[in-house]
């Protein structure tokens, strides 16, 4: 069983796990219409296999149990497209004796859960500076979230669980993780012309732009790359969007002699060439993905990601940029981006004397919510805004499905078909959203809106102009909704707007 799901994971297709350096022709990616077990999210979970997704809130599917030898069509199916092969998990259906009952219709979620459980936040970063060792939990993710993933790779799911938990309670590996983290906290500062323009509360920026290489995910680039050395593995392979995840990756496993893979969109590699050259330059490997549908975007490249580590496995450490995935790759990605929200609240204490009023957020993957808002979901009094791109609205406009080893929201059509998205940044160009992030809008905790392509346009040039930054494009999308804000709030309120770093995509284009 294992040997046949290798052997279609590795070379169904004489691309898919071909380790080229091509830029310009990617692999013929599909989505693997695999069988999936099921698995919860606990660390006690983890440990013994379940044939059911137990406690994951008042949404529940119940499903038959799927072991190595009764994957076949008798126990379960999932909602496949015949003309592509790309999976389009969404509502697992059962099959009983010969009769087929057919999934419902994709719907947004019905969980009436509230985050009034929430604890406060035990801080990673101490008043010093130092780091010390976290609470571990893997709970949070609400009727989201689970391990639905090839048995391939299973394996490795359960001991980086176990290896996770072990790792980050150790002090040893936080002071490590201190050597390595060379900007230290990112500047907060006030936006002087915003908050005039404004005309309301005090806007505040977080200058993630000032990271190495513009990337606001250093903290759990980071964190993923000495788990993975300390685990005994040789090389990285992570997915991005924009190349700043990429080259910061390359330049991290450079200096720890690691061997790198950078799987990218097709098209968004072709939007950054330079950028590509230089994660090159790097020593890194680069491979291209397209979905079966043809889009070069961050989904494909995630699929893709998955794809390599799995034929990979006993070599490779899939780092995954965004907090998407089988548990537990959420909760790593969470636990390091958290220290970007200890940030805001250590420099707000020191300078005002108390936490924002609101904090807001461009909203794609969710990597930027989860690192900003954690902190502060326990304290009800602070608004926490993402703002999607509307044409890539998972929170918005999608429903409740399986993609990519987890439960959370998507956009699908009907029949459960993954539907293409769009916007002009390429890391808000996704069909999807992790599932932490889909819980907390479920349960209302934070407010979501949208913005088209235009209005993030003349975000950037509002940061341009009035701040003399060139910002990403996907904090670009989250300015207009600041500015609301502020006047909502008016004087005496802050606000704080987390600004990642220039793209070089669509700034040619830009009447500047």
């Amino acid at each position: 069983m294992l040997r046949s799901l290798r052997h279609f994971l590795c070379f169904s297709s004489s691309k898919s796990c071909e380790p080229t350096d091509s830029t310009t022709h990617g692999a013929e990616n599909v989505e693997d219409p695999i069988r999936l077990r099921p698995d919860g999210r606990t660390i006690a979970q983890a440990r013994v296999a379940s044939p059911y997704l137990e406690g994951l809130g008042s949404v529940q599917f119940r499903t038959p149990s799927v072991s190595p030898s009764s994957c076949d069509s008798s126990t379960q199916t999932e909602s496949t497209n015949a003309s592509d092969g790309e999976t389009r998990a969404t509502t697992i259906s059962t099959v009983i004796g010969n009769t087929f009952t057919p999934p419902e219709s994709p719907a947004k979620p019905t969980s009436t859960s509230r985050l009034n459980t929430i604890t406060p936040y035990t801080p990673i970063l101490q008043v010093d500076g130092s780091l010390r060792a976290p609470q571990v939990t893997f709970d949070g993710y609400g009727s989201y979230g689970g391990r639905f993933a090839p048995e391939s790779i299973m394996g490795f799911l359960y001991e980086l669980t176990s290896f996770f938990e072990a790792t980050v309670s150790d002090p040893s590996f936080w002071e490590e993780y201190v050597t390595f983290q060379r900007s230290r906290a990112t500047p907060l500062h006030v936006a002087g012309k915003l908050t005039s323009l404004a005309g309301g509360a005090t806007i505040w920026l977080k200058r993630e732009d000032k990271n190495e290489y513009g990337s606001h995910k250093t903290r759990n680039i980071i964190g993923q790359i000495l788990l993975a050395r300390r685990m005994g593995r040789s090389e990285i392979v992570t997915d991005c969007a924009s190349a700043k995840h990429g080259k910061f990756t390359a330049a991290m496993c450079a200096r720890l002699g690691l061997r790198c893979v950078v799987v990218i969109g097709a098209d968004d590699a072709s939007a950054q060439e330079q950028d590509v050259l230089e994660i090159k330059s790097l020593g890194a490997k680069v491979l291209t993905a397209r979905t079966p549908s043809g889009m070069g975007s961050l989904r494909a490249a995630i699929t893709e990601a998955l794809r390599y580590a799995v034929c990979n496995h006993e070599s490779a450490y899939y780092l995954m940029g965004s907090p998407v995935g089988p548990s537990p790759l959420p909760t790593l990605a969470r636990t390091f981006q958290a220290l970007l929200g200890e940030e805001v609240a250590a420099q707000m204490h020191e300078v005002v004397g108390r936490q924002p009023d609101a904090l807001v957020t461009a909203v794609g993957s969710g990597s930027g919510a989860i690192g900003l808002f954690r902190p502060f979901l326990h304290d009800s009094s602070i608004r926490l805004v993402g703002v999607e791109a509307a044409k890539a609205a998972a929170l918005t406009d999608g429903g409740l499905g399986v993609l990519q080893g987890a439960r959370t929201l998507l956009l699908q059509n009907h029949d459960g078909q993954i539907l293409d998205s769009h916007s002009i940044s390429p890391d808000m160009n996704l069909s999807t959203v992790g599932p932490e992030v889909a819980h907390w809008k479920d349960s209302g905790r934070i407010e979501i809106s949208t913005a088209t392509d235009t209005v993030a346009l003349d975000g950037f040039r509002n940061l341009q102009h009035h701040e003399g930054i060139l910002p990403g494009l996907d904090s670009s999308h989250a300015v207009a909704k600041t500015l609301d804000l502020a006047k909502e709030l008016g004087p005496g309120k802050n606000v704080v707007l987390m600004v990642t770093g220039c793209d070089h995509i669509g700034v040619p284009g830009l009447d500047v």
